[in-house]
């Protein structure tokens, strides 16, 4: 059975409209309202022209931490040295597939020790005679029959690419489609296993950026705290996987802990964050970033959002507990 995204989509807005809750597309964050350090209202522009909305809590889970940004927050941008960042993808699908063959060709693929040498060849080959290729290339299986979905680190060579800069997007997303259409025209001109007659089924709707601003909250998460299972009494969320870095890979201890206290931005109050903007070193970032880590985290957000709205508190006051409490009924 296949599900697709668009389906996914249409069950969310269902779930608000079902909550009584209003929600907007297409309405970016370009400014907020601050009454000394408290975060009043956010203001977004769209095509119409600007809006105030106005709440007693607001959860940033824009992933580039917006809000915070424009509320003055302590905020960093990609890794400590302040120029480090993982790469932004434009990912695409490719169509008949022998997804066994082609799996089998791209075997033991590690960051660590690469691609097998003849995976490596094709592709260096191919940069040499002028394609645009990427430095990685990360095979999945997907739900449709012979459709393999291909992750890739972008255009080879591109730098860093700032996910807060309109040009630097710009140029990440019509390489990233190059890149696309270079690596369908490379697998069948040097007949890559399995991709022998593939073609481009789609391409990701926009590119996918891994890291950009971070606040520095009231606790900053660290590879450590993921590697060693650090264990906080304001945990609120537990993060899987692995530390998944442009130069790092590294197991985490598996279910470890997320404190409370990395959702609170420094000074401001009345503002939550959620998601990969959350407080983190680059490298405590990368430990656990995944999709359904951030979810778990939003959660965590939206509750402790609510509780301080019905207690007429702010986040930085409320006690953990009641959020803890709140999550376990619901089954977290």
């Amino acid at each position: 059975l296949h599900i697709h995204p668009e389906y996914l989509r249409l069950a969310a807005f269902e779930l608000l409209e079902e909550a009584g809750c209003h929600y907007r597309l297409y309405s970016p964050v370009t400014d907020v309202v601050l009454e000394g350090a408290t975060v009043r209202a956010v203001v977004v522009t769209g095509k119409d022209g600007q809006m105030t909305f106005s709440a007693r809590v607001t959860v940033d889970a824009t992933g580039d931490g917006d809000v915070a940004y424009y509320a003055g927050t302590d905020m960093v941008l990609g890794g400590e040295d302040g120029e480090r960042l993982m790469p932004v993808s434009l990912v695409f699908a490719v169509a008949n597939v022998d997804v066994e063959r082609a799996l089998a060709f791209n075997r033991d693929y590690s960051f660590q020790e690469g691609y097998p040498p003849e995976f490596q060849a094709i592709f260096e080959q191919a940069r040499a005679e002028g394609y645009c290729v990427s430095d990685w290339y990360a095979f999945d299986r997907t739900t449709i029959p012979s459709v393999l979905s291909v992750n890739n680190g972008g255009l080879s060579g591109i730098g860093n690419v700032d996910g807060t800069r309109v040009r630097d997007l710009t140029y990440a997303e019509r390489s990233g489609l190059q890149v696309a259409i270079d690596f369908v025209k490379i697998a069948k001109k040097y007949q890559i296993p399995g991709l022998e007659d593939c073609y481009l089924m789609r391409t990701g709707a926009a590119v996918a950026v891994r890291e950009t601003r971070r606040i520095l909250g009231k606790y900053v998460y660290t590879i450590e705290d993921a590697r060693n299972g650090t264990e906080f009494e304001d945990v609120i969320a537990r993060k899987y996987g692995a530390v998944d870095s442009t130069y790092v890979m590294a197991p985490i201890v598996s279910g470890c802990a997320y404190p409370y206290r990395c959702l609170l931005p420094k000074p401001v109050d009345n503002l939550l964050v959620a998601g990969r903007c959350g407080s983190a070193t680059h490298l405590g970032l990368a430990a656990g970033k995944s999709m359904g880590n951030m979810m778990e985290i939003g959660q965590a957000a939206g509750m402790a959002a609510a509780l301080c709205s019905t207690s007429d508190t702010t986040p930085r006051e409320l006690e953990v507990k009641e959020v803890q409490t709140a999550l376990r009924s619901m089954g977290v």
